[in-house]
């Protein structure tokens, strides 16, 4: 019997170490996407590197491979068009996570630019483009919500 309390409190401690990454792994990636709004490369490319260091300490979860490989391939990037770029890949890629499981303690908008037929996930409703910034601040909408 005592095996077996131990054993769910070992599942139950990884389950919530799991909800509690997968919201900072949200928040983090918040950081970027304004980061990106603002025109910031030298924010955008800080607030990746902490992504990046959450993904490590995240355990394994359906999609992670898939997640790393998008963000390695935007934190390359020093400019900020050539990280607008990777942005959309890293953004589905994390969706796929927020949405198949149930550990985000806030509502997220998964949003769409219809000029750069690309994603992002924003804390959010009201559209604040982080694919055109300033210049198109406004262009896109609300897809889907969690």
């Amino acid at each position: 019997m005592k095996r077996i309390i131990f054993v769910m409190m070992v599942m139950l401690g990884s389950y919530t170490a799991f909800g509690q990454h997968t919201n900072k792994l949200v928040n983090d990636y918040i950081v970027i996407k304004n980061a990106l709004v603002s025109g910031d490369s030298k924010a955008v490319s800080k607030a990746v590197a902490s992504f990046q260091q959450t993904l490590k300490e995240e355990g394994n979860f359906s999609g992670k491979d898939v997640l790393v490989k998008a963000t390695d391939n935007m934190a390359k990037a020093t400019a900020i068009e050539k990280q607008r770029d990777g942005f959309n890949e890293v953004s589905t890629s994390l969706w796929a996570v927020v949405k198949g499981g149930d550990k985000v303690d806030m509502t997220v908008y998964y949003q769409y630019c219809p000029m750069k037929k690309a994603y992002w996930i924003s804390e959010t409703q009201a559209i604040k483009n982080p694919y055109y910034g300033a210049g198109m601040l406004t262009c896109g909408k609300v897809v889907e919500t969690r």
